[in-house]
């Protein structure tokens, strides 16, 4: 490096960084970006265990609202075969690849091989039903209690 025009000192003459430093320093920084980034991104992309659990809890929850609101029964359908929850005509949610779901409910709601109805009153009661989703060692439960058919959900230890 030579001396700037007007440099009063050696030290103020090579102070700073040359270009090669700078393009060492960039180099290393898109290496650890890229080494990194494919990890950040799938973890974006899947929906946790608590989102699915609250989303679910939330559609159901307005379901019974609507139920009462109507006056009319509301079900919701589970299907355990396509992995899919129906809570209306065009109102669906599809349960992320890594999600397990498992339904405990009264015989007299199984409609088909691994469908079950959930029903909700216009009395805001329910038929009620216990599902336990799974994800990465961890699970949540969301009960719908059939006497309030109030959705509830928590995550187990």
């Amino acid at each position: 490096m030579t001396a700037a025009p007007g440099a009063k000192t050696q030290a103020d003459a090579t102070a700073g960084f040359t270009l090669v430093e700078m393009l060492v320093v960039l180099a290393i920084m898109a290496l650890v970006a890229a080494i990194a980034a494919p990890g950040l991104v799938s973890h974006y992309r899947t929906k946790s265990l608590e989102t699915v659990a609250g989303e679910i809890t939330m559609r159901l929850r307005l379901s019974r609202t609507s139920a009462i609101a109507t006056a009319r029964p509301k079900q919701v359908l589970v299907d355990l075969g396509s992995r899919l929850i129906r809570f209306g005509e065009r109102d669906s949610l599809a349960l992320p690849d890594d999600v397990k779901m498992t339904v405990i409910t009264g015989q007299e709601t199984v409609v088909a091989d691994r469908q079950t109805v959930l029903t909700f009153l216009p009395d805001g009661r329910a038929s009620g039903m216990d599902i336990a989703l799974q994800q990465k060692g961890r699970t949540a439960r969301i009960a719908v209690n059939w006497l309030t058919g109030l959705p509830t959900w928590r995550t187990l230890p």
